[in-house]
C-alpha cells in the first residue's frame, strides 16, 4: 500500500509541482476562463433575464438545462451541463499516458524492480484520478466565486452543490481514466491510446445498437460503455444525480480488472 501511494503521489507532484505539468494546468485553466467568461456567462445571464421576466422555465428549456428549480443556482445548472461532457474528453487526453510511454522507453521495467505491476498500475490510476479531481475542484471554485460576487454572501446551498457536483463529476470521469489505464497497458503511446479509445467507444456502441435490434437483451451490455449515462444524467435534479452513480462504478471496476489482467500478462 505504501508503494502504491508513493506511485500515486509521484503523478500528482509531476502534474502540479513540475514546470511541464504546471504549464498544462495553466493552459487548461486559461481555456476554462475563456469558456466561463463568454459562452457560460452569456447563458447564465439569459437565465437571470428569464427569471426576472418569469420565463425561467422556457429559457432553461431552450438551453437544454431543464427547470431552474432543479438547482440551487443557475450557475450550477449551466456548469453541470457543460462539464458533464467536457471533463470526460479531458479525462481521455489527460490520463492517456499512464504506462505506455514508460514501456516504450524501457523505464517501466526499471520501476518494476521497486514496485509490483499492480502497485504501478493502480498507483498511476489513483494519481491521475486525483489530478482530475483537483481540476474539477478548481473549475467549480470559479463558479462559487461568481456566485459570491453576484450575491455578496456564501450560502449553505452553494457549499452543498459544490460537494454534490464535484463528487458526482469525479465518479463520471473515473471510467474514462480506467479505460485509458487499460489501453495504456495495451499500446505503446498516449496517441494510440486516445485513438483506440475513440474508435472503441464508437464501434462498440454502434455494434451493440445494431445487435440489440435483433435481440433486445444485448442492449444491457451498453452499461459497460463509459459515458452511456451522461444524457439522462444531464436532465436530473441536483438531489438526484447520485441515482446513476452505480453505472460509472461498475464500468470502472470492469475496465480496471481488464487493465490489470493486461498489465500482468504483457512484457514490460
Amino acid at each position: 500500500m505504501t508503494r502504491l501511494l508513493l506511485v500515486a503521489q509521484q503523478e500528482i507532484l509531476r502534474q502540479f509541482c513540475r514546470p511541464r505539468g504546471l504549464l498544462s494546468v495553466f493552459t487548461l485553466l486559461l481555456l476554462w476562463y475563456l469558456i466561463l467568461r463568454y459562452p457560460m456567462m452569456s447563458a447564465i445571464d439569459m437565465v437571470y433575464a428569464g427569471q426576472e421576466n418569469e420565463m425561467a422555465d422556457s429559457v432553461f428549456d431552450s438551453l437544454g438545462l431543464g427547470s431552474v428549480m432543479l438547482w440551487s443556482a443557475p450557475e450550477f445548472a449551466v456548469y453541470w451541463r457543460v462539464v458533464l461532457y467536457l471533463f470526460p474528453v479531458l479525462a481521455l487526453v489527460l490520463t492517456a499516458d499512464q504506462t505506455a510511454s514508460d514501456r516504450e522507453r524501457g523505464t517501466l521495467r526499471f520501476l518494476a524492480l521497486r514496485a509490483s505491476r499492480d502497485e504501478i498500475f493502480f498507483g498511476r490510476f489513483i494519481g491521475f484520478t486525483i489530478n482530475l479531481l483537483i481540476l474539477i475542484l478548481l473549475t467549480l471554485l470559479s463558479i462559487v466565486i461568481v456566485l459570491v460576487w453576484r450575491d455578496g454572501s456564501m450560502q449553505y446551498d452553494y457549499l452543498n452543490s459544490f460537494f454534490i457536483i464535484s463528487l458526482n463529476l469525479w465518479l463520471v470521469v473515473m471510467p474514462f481514466a480506467a479505460l485509458m489505464a487499460l489501453l495504456s497497458a495495451t499500446v505503446n503511446s498516449a496517441r494510440q491510446a486516445i485513438l483506440w479509445a475513440v474508435l472503441a467507444c464508437i464501434l462498440i456502441t454502434g455494434l451493440l445498437n445494431a445487435l440489440a435490434k435483433f435481440w433486445a437483451p444485448l442492449e444491457v451490455l451498453s452499461v459497460l460503455i463509459p459515458g452511456v449515462q451522461l444524457k439522462p444524467l444531464a436532465g436530473l435534479a441536483q438531489r438526484e444525480v447520485f441515482s446513476l452513480a452505480h453505472i460509472p462504478l461498475i464500468q470502472t471496476v470492469v475496465l480496471l480488472a481488464g487493465g490489470r489482467y493486461v498489465m500482468s500478462r504483457r512484457a514490460l
